[in-house]
């Protein structure tokens, strides 16, 4: 019996291995092409920013949301790939509530003293907010569906 068991938790643990996510090069280039296509103008500093939570989308860019529910996309410089692992982020800014490009940065508590400094500030609208997490959405469904054709042709390959 404990091995049926043992069994089980092995299959399930693949087939998480199996769920489709984007690539960071892919997320960027689909942030970045989102940007180009809604010609998103940058906000340099934004005043009275409280930090309400976040999202991270690629190791480049972060979404950040606002009370009351006000957003921005956020471009790091360098790559923070350590926001995915840390249990949070913190953020460090130089003038109270102000939230600014060039001198603010973004950290996780495990990670200092390495910054990642906020390089560009993008606010969206709800709309735009809701088009580009819907893009994000589709994207991951179209390579779901390309991983599950992929694994009918195998089995398909190895009947034969």
């Amino acid at each position: 019996m404990k091995r049926f068991w043992l069994v089980i938790a092995g299959i399930i643990a693949l087939a998480g291995c199996a769920t489709p996510s984007l690539t960071n090069s892919e997320m960027v280039t689909l942030v970045e092409q989102f940007i180009a296509d809604e010609e998103l103008e940058r906000d340099h500093t934004v005043n009275a920013f409280r930090l309400d939570s976040y999202a991270e989308l690629s190791h480049e860019y972060l979404i950040l949301r606002s009370s009351p529910r006000r957003y921005y996309l956020v471009k790091l410089v360098p790559r923070c790939s350590e926001i995915g692992f840390g249990p949070g982020i913190l953020l460090h800014r130089r003038f109270g509530n102000t939230l600014s490009e060039g001198t603010d940065f973004i950290y996780t508590p495990d990670t200092l003293p390495f910054r990642c400094y906020i390089n560009k500030i993008y606010p969206l609208t709800r709309e735009q907010h809701d088009g580009l997490t819907d893009q994000i959405k589709s994207k991951i469904e179209v390579k779901e569906l390309e991983l599950k054709e992929q694994q009918l042709e195998d089995e398909e390959a190895a009947k034969s």
